[in-house]
C-alpha cells in the first residue's frame, strides 16, 4: 500500500511539471506571435507612430476638406519628410500643373528663367555698298525690340578694310564700319537675335 502511494504521488508530480512546461510554452508562443505580428502590419492594422509599419498595399488617407489634409510638422532640425525611392524612380506623383509655392525649381544660379536664351533665334542682315571712294561707311543689324543679341559679324570682299565690327551700345544688335579702299564693295552685316516672347510669326 505504501509503494502504491509513492507511485500515485510521483505520476502527479510529472503530471505538475508538465502542465507548467505546457504553461510557458503557450506563454512564449503568444508572446512571440503578438511580437512578430507588431513588425509585419496586415490591411487594418492601425498605423503605429515611432515604428516601421511594413504593408505591400498603398495606403490612402481620404477627406473633403477646404483645408490642407494632412500636415507634417517637424520642430527639430530635420526635414518634415524624407521620400526614398530606387534610383531612376521619381519620388513623387502629383496630378495637377499648378504652381507651388516654394517647390517650383524657377532659379538657377540666382537667375530667372527669363535671363536664359531660348531655343527660337533667327538672324538679321543688312547690305552696305562701298562708293569706291575710299571712305569709311558703315551700318547696323538690329533685332526685333525686347529681343536679345547673341552675337554678330559680317561678309566683306577681300578689297575691304574692316574698321570695327562690334556689337552696338544698346545691346539690340551688330555693327560693322569698312573702308572700301577706292573700289566699289558689297558687305552683308548680320546679328544673330535670341526670340523672346512674342515670338515672331
Amino acid at each position: 500500500m505504501s509503494q502504491t502511494k509513492k507511485v500515485i504521488a510521483r505520476i502527479l508530480w510529472l503530471g505538475r511539471g508538465t502542465a507548467t512546461a505546457m504553461g510557458v510554452a503557450v506563454m512564449l508562443a503568444v508572446v512571440l506571435g503578438v511580437a512578430t505580428t507588431a513588425l509585419g502590419a496586415v490591411p487594418g492594422d492601425p498605423f503605429k507612430l515611432g515604428r516601421t509599419n511594413t504593408i505591400d498595399q498603398m495606403s490612402t488617407l481620404l477627406g473633403s476638406t477646404s483645408g490642407t489634409l494632412l500636415r507634417i510638422n517637424n520642430k527639430g532640425g530635420g526635414p518634415a519628410l524624407d521620400l526614398r525611392v530606387e534610383e531612376g524612380k521619381a519620388p513623387m506623383n502629383v496630378n495637377s500643373n499648378a504652381r507651388v509655392n516654394g517647390l517650383n525649381a524657377d532659379r538657377l544660379d540666382g537667375k530667372d528663367s527669363r535671363a536664359f536664351v531660348p531655343t527660337e533665334s533667327y538672324t538679321v542682315s543688312e547690305l552696305l555698298e562701298g562708293e569706291g571712294g575710299g571712305d569709311i561707311e558703315g551700318t547696323e543689324a538690329k533685332c526685333d525690340r525686347g529681343d536679345t543679341l547673341l552675337g554678330g559679324g559680317f561678309d566683306a570682299s577681300a578689297d575691304d578694310t574692316v574698321i570695327s565690327s562690334e556689337p552696338l551700345v544698346s545691346g539690340i544688335g551688330w555693327s560693322v564700319a569698312v573702308k572700301d579702299n577706292g573700289i566699289s564693295t558689297v558687305t552683308f552685316v548680320t546679328a544673330l537675335c535670341a526670340d523672346l516672347p512674342p515670338l515672331k510669326p
